[in-house]
């Protein structure tokens, strides 16, 4: 930093007699300077017992401002400051104490913060590399001289300072891995809550699956009856009971394989098929939002490769993440699906015309617990997961938005062209 005096520190801690410090003496409940003839005697003490009283949980401009309260009081006669970065917000804090009667002066350079006087000592702090500063300035150039008894104690507040600070940085950062690992285990937690209630409905869609083979058989049997009878309205009724039926029935069966863990290798896929199974899935999430779905899907594509069990996950995710962008005032969810120039990439395009978001926020929304929701829908790790599976397809994610207006999800997929131009059905889940 420029400016700053550079001072060397002494070997050894000021002796002898000075006249230009004052010893502190308890007053009533605080501490006032009286002068005395020799210093040395107490005010290793004093900042022994500043050290002592600095709290590692206290916010850097409270720590900062209890030593530069100390150093005023030990070097009454000198100016007294400190520029530190504050712990909350990041920015620069500056604090400062005068003797009686004087002015700080005003200066250009950033780096004094006492230009109306004669010297000006300017000490690094080494917590933060050197950006935290501690200043000590009088109009008395020889009082300040690098030998001196004031300069000596200054070093030493400073050093106090310094320690106060190191040990608050590491006070907040255990703090914050403290507060992430309660966070990573409420995720655990409720992974396992999830799991189990998984296990739970997969139970209940077998316990259903028995009388639902039932109704579809016996609505169909009444219905060749009702034909054969020429009863068209028992016949019509009979048709939608067993399309309601077959519909429940194949709901069950994809989502017990979508909830079964994948022991699948990657194969051709069908990538249509898994988007509409993914719309099936979350049809409840666009009722409840008001959402439109419109499916504007290239009229031949080739299969991808992949698991289609994994890439389901993947566009339940983001379906459900547009359904909560537009659950105010509903919308168009917008599907569309083309092959890339070359022929070797399926890009998939999903807009909504949700709440959006600004810069700040797209830039963090793959990170992992990162979320938005704050009405606990969100676990943050949606985005992260879809990443993940992405990636490990050979396929890429990303995002644009525009607050107000919606956001689009952009995907890529690698394409399988070697398979027939029939597109065969996707790998088993």
């Amino acid at each position: 930093m420029s400016g700053r005096a550079n001072d060397d520190h002494p070997s050894s801690l000021p002796t002898g007699r000075s006249s230009d410090l004052r010893e502190l003496e308890p007053v009533g409940s605080e501490r006032r300077p009286a002068v005395v003839a020799n210093p040395a005697d107490r005010w290793l003490d004093e900042l022994l017992d500043l050290s002592c009283r600095l709290r590692i949980d206290e916010a850097h401009d409270a720590l900062a401002r209890a030593c530069v309260e100390a150093g005023s009081l030990l070097l009454p006669t000198c100016a007294i400051g400190a520029c530190v970065v504050d712990s909350g917000s990041g920015k620069p804090v500056i604090e400062r104490r005068l003797p009686p009667g004087t002015q700080a002066g005003q200066d250009s350079d950033p780096t004094r913060l006492f230009p109306g006087f004669a010297r000006e000592v300017v000490l690094p702090l080494a917590h933060d590399r050197g950006t935290s500063t501690f200043h000590v300035a009088s109009n008395d150039v020889e009082m300040l001289a690098s030998s001196s008894a004031a300069s000596n104690i200054a070093r030493r507040v400073a050093d106090v300072l310094d320690a106060a600070l190191h040990r608050s940085q590491h006070h907040q950062s255990s703090r914050q891995s403290s507060d992430e690992l309660r966070r990573l285990q409420a995720q655990v937690i409720q992974a396992e809550k999830l799991a189990s209630l998984g296990q739970l409905v997969a139970g209940v869609v077998h316990e259903l699956n028995n009388p639902l083979t039932s109704i579809v058989a016996h609505s169909d049997f009444l219905r060749k009856r009702a034909l054969a009878r020429e009863t068209d309205d028992d016949v019509e009724r009979l048709r939608r009971i067993g399309e309601s039926a077959e519909r429940i029935l194949k709901f069950s069966h994809d989502l017990v394989a979508y909830a079964r863990p994948s022991v699948e290798v990657p194969g051709p896929v069908t990538l249509h098929e898994v988007i509409d199974k993914a719309l099936v899935f979350c049809e409840h999430e666009f009722a409840g939002s008001e959402v439109q779905v419109r499916r504007d899907f290239a009229a031949t594509l080739p299969p991808v490769r992949g698991v289609a069990g994994q890439l389901t996950q993947v566009f339940v995710n983001l379906f459900t993440n547009a359904a909560h962008a537009m659950l105010d005032n509903g919308g168009e969810l917008a599907v569309r699906t083309r092959l890339l120039p070359g022929g070797d990439a399926v890009l998939v395009e999903i807009e909504d015309q949700g709440i959006g978001m600004h810069a700040e926020v797209l830039e963090q929304i793959f990170e992992p617990f990162f979320t938005t929701k704050t009405d606990g829908r969100g676990t943050g790790l949606g985005l992260s997961i879809v990443r993940d599976i992405l990636a490990s397809h050979g396929g890429t994610l990303g995002a644009t938005s525009t607050p107000g207006s919606g956001t689009v999800f952009s995907m890529t997929l690698q394409a399988q062209p070697d398979c027939s131009d029939d597109e065969p059905g996707p790998a088993s889940d």
